[in-house]
């Protein structure tokens, strides 16, 4: 007598089942796509990190940069690569710490740039917390028309956030054994009264931000 409910019997899956080789297909698909997810998990492409802090203004060129291999999608796009020659022009536009890899857009020409160099006398202990990249806020101390000789106003932030350059610790001969140079960037809007805070005798201030 046939156990089987309603007289069907279970048979075995012939290699001409198409289910078989659907299901075959499958596996292989998926091993496949497993594979290639894991060697691009693995690729890297060659990218430039910057040697050293790179600051707005100044020339750059393939001396100050280093190859690294990352492991980046799209990195053409978005950052300077080997595949593309620095122009012999080129100038840093916005700053890059170093070590990080380069963005395109912080390279460019001279003429993107809305910064001018001013090399600011800065009393030394209060420069030893400052370097190429460090953020400061420019204040400054009028003469006191009213008072003695000597005598100033109270300070005044006269612009915030502005970056260094560069200092100019071997000048301290020239400047005085208390002071050193301190070149900041300033935008071309901003330049005027720098300059004449510079040219009225005023004593201009560097600040260092937080984190300096």
């Amino acid at each position: 007598m046939d156990e089987t409910p309603g007289g069907l019997r279970m048979r075995r899956p012939s290699w001409r089942d198409p289910r078989l080789g659907i299901g075959v297909l499958l596996v292989a698909a998926s091993v496949a796509l497993g594979s290639w997810v894991v060697t691009q998990a693995g690729a890297t492409v060659p990218a430039y990190t910057a040697r050293e802090v790179l600051v707005p203004g100044e020339p750059i060129g393939v001396d100050d940069l280093e190859v690294v291999q990352v492991q980046m999608s799209g990195l053409m796009q978005t950052y300077l690569t080997p595949e593309e020659d620095v122009p012999a022009d080129a100038v840093v536009l916005r700053t890059v710490g170093a070590g990080e890899l380069v963005p395109a857009a912080a390279i460019g020409s001279a003429v993107q740039l809305d910064l001018r160099p001013v090399t600011i006398p800065t009393d030394a202990s209060a420069a030893t917390s400052l370097a190429r990249g460090s953020r400061v806020d420019v204040w400054v101390a009028r003469p006191d028309p009213q008072g003695s000789i000597g005598a100033v106003l109270a300070p005044v932030q006269l612009l915030p956030d502005v970056q260094v350059a560069e200092v100019f610790e071997d000048t301290a001969l020239f400047a005085g054994a208390s002071q050193v140079h301190v070149q900041v960037l300033i935008a071309e809007a901003d330049l005027a009264a720098v300059l004449e805070a510079l040219s009225s005798g005023a004593e201009v201030i560097l600040v260092p931000g937080p984190g300096a």
